[in-house]
């Protein structure tokens, strides 16, 4: 388990990359429980959608030490 963003913060692309599992279920937690707008919270759930689509080829770029 990676620490939390509070108390490490996230240092680049990749580490959100790696760190995606344990960050989803906050994000998820949010749009569940936060007091948002219909648009706002419909755009969270575009975001967490997205962003589960990204994979390792996606950030091949970024850096190629990703596996």
């Amino acid at each position: 388990m990676h620490p939390s963003p509070d108390d490490h913060p996230i240092e680049d692309l990749v580490d959100f990359y790696h760190r995606w599992p344990e960050l989803r279920q906050e994000a998820v937690s949010l749009a569940e429980t936060c007091k948002l707008e219909g648009g706002q919270r419909e755009i969270l759930g575009w975001m967490i959608k997205v962003i589960d689509r990204v994979g390792p080829a996606d950030l091949a770029k970024e850096n190629t030490d990703v596996e």
